[in-house]
């Protein structure tokens, strides 16, 4: 049954759907201690989110996934990458929507984000450096903190200063607008285990890092946004329904099949799950 409006705040807020209500989905919410150097730095490292049969399985997915090498000094000459990741596996699955990673949204972007960005990097032995960059650099500034995204990069291999880790400008993310990295300034790198990810403020400068080394350094990168933006993206071509229609939640919300009060992402006046009934 639909709720009745009784006040104007109440289209902003109420779930209006009658049929296709939202749902709660398994989640974890970080500690205060990792929240606040979140908060502080910009990024977080959590350790060890993935049994072996996961990673196992994930790995050997993205793997066969990887495309040719990038076609500017800013994909990287010597990276292989992978987009669309949600239309040719299901490995990724248990990654992309992990209850960590939900709970970090929910306590940092949005309880209904929607997934941005989905795609595999593989730093290859003698790439440069990549071009400092923030997640959310398309989108109109409003900084310092402002609340457009949050990426995530898993580890599929060791992540070393050698090897390209991602470099991180520490508390970047509260920086004015029009600020960007000096030679002054500090970067650290993630350095982290396969099964590790790296959480980052979507505002919060870095970057690839070089790899000295003679193997690759392969990565998932998700960014999520909130439900109000344009995705990087476009999920529903992407993703085409007869595939959404095979996954479980809350994959489907985060590919755009949800509605942000009152109507954003109708389909016909419709909520757009009508589409895969």
């Amino acid at each position: 049954m639909t709720p009745t409006l009784k006040k104007p705040s109440d289209l902003f807020t109420q779930d209006l759907a009658g049929t296709h209500k939202r749902s709660e989905t398994e989640s974890v919410t970080p500690g205060s201690d990792t929240l606040a150097s979140y908060d502080s730095n910009g990024y977080v490292i959590l350790r060890e989110l993935l049994s072996a049969e996961v990673l196992k399985a994930a790995d050997t997915a993205l793997r066969d996934l990887l495309g040719p090498t990038g076609r500017n000094n800013f994909e990287g000459f010597s990276t292989q990458r992978a987009y669309a990741l949600l239309a040719k596996t299901r490995a990724l699955d248990p990654l992309i929507a992990h209850p960590q990673i939900l709970g970090f949204l929910k306590a940092r972007l949005h309880a209904q984000p929607l997934l941005s960005a989905c795609l595999g990097i593989n730093i290859g032995p003698g790439e440069t450096p990549q071009m400092p960059h923030a997640d959310d650099g398309f989108y109109p500034d409003m900084r310092p903190d402002a609340r457009h995204g949050l990426s995530v990069i898993w580890a599929f291999d060791p992540f070393t200063r050698d090897n390209g880790a991602t470099r991180a400008w520490p508390g970047s993310h509260l920086w004015r607008s029009g600020r960007e990295p000096e030679d002054t300034d500090v970067w650290r790198p993630a350095v982290m285990e396969p099964g590790d990810a790296l959480v980052f403020h979507g505002g919060l400068w870095h970057a690839g890092g070089e790899n000295a080394t003679q193997q690759g350094r392969l990565a998932l990168t998700a960014q999520y946004c909130a439900p109000w933006l344009r995705t990087q993206e476009n999920m529903s071509l992407a993703v085409p329904p007869q595939i959404v229609r095979t996954l479980k939640a809350p994959l489907p919300s985060l590919l755009g099949y949800q509605i942000h009060p009152p109507f954003m992402g109708h389909v016909n006046g419709m909520h757009p799950n009508r589409l895969l009934d």
